[in-house]
């Protein structure tokens, strides 16, 4: 019984996952023929529809960084299963990660072979995986860092859940309306407002 329910849960998430990418491959060939603006990393994009009310709230999830050695302790190993992914993506992205004291996580610049084939393909200048951001530019927008980083803090509460809601949640909504991404433009245009300040 259990064995046919992970199962089950295993291929009905790979299913939702080519669903959401598809998804987003979509939107990004409407953002090249002009029919959607492109959203950048800290864009209000209106949604296309209304949401219900746990997708609304969702939306509005910026998770602090950790504010212990304890906590950030605790969250990296609990991300660490996915970190353990994005450091191996990293390494075939023929690129070195560094960790970011600033952002609490590591960025790959210039992050070549399947990431960036896989950024291509869905119109995309970045993705996050565990504690690792993998960015195709040498110099990624700092905004769009900013963005990122509000998915490593999402990743250190939910670990490796993240995957599974994300797939879920991108098949459901896109990528423009995904409640996630939505709480991470919402995260960066709240870094950019700070940054302006000083």
């Amino acid at each position: 019984m259990i064995r046919r329910l992970g199962a089950w849960l295993f291929w009905s998430t790979l299913a939702a996952g080519v669903v959401g990418v598809a998804r987003q491959r979509r939107e990004a060939m409407a953002v090249r023929r002009g029919e959607l603006a492109r959203a950048s990393a800290s864009a209000d994009i209106p949604l296309a529809r209304p949401q219900p009310q746990w997708a609304e709230q969702l939306g509005t999830w910026v998770p602090d960084r950790p504010a212990t050695r304890l906590g950030r302790v605790a969250a990296a190993l609990w991300a660490a299963p996915l970190t353990a992914v994005g450091l191996v993506l990293a390494g075939l992205s023929g690129a070195r990660p560094r960790w970011e004291e600033e952002l609490g996580c590591f960025v790959v610049r210039g992050a070549g072979g399947p990431s960036r084939m896989a950024l291509e393909a869905v119109g995309a200048h970045a993705n996050t995986v565990g504690l690792v951001v993998l960015s195709r530019r040498e110099e990624p927008d700092p905004v769009l860092l900013a963005h990122e980083a509000v998915h490593v803090r999402q990743s250190e509460r939910l670990g490796p859940l993240i995957m599974v809601a994300y797939v879920w949640l991108a098949a459901r909504f896109g990528y423009r309306d995904h409640p996630l991404e939505r709480s991470a433009r919402r995260g960066a245009a709240a870094w950019k407002q700070g940054s302006a300040a000083r």
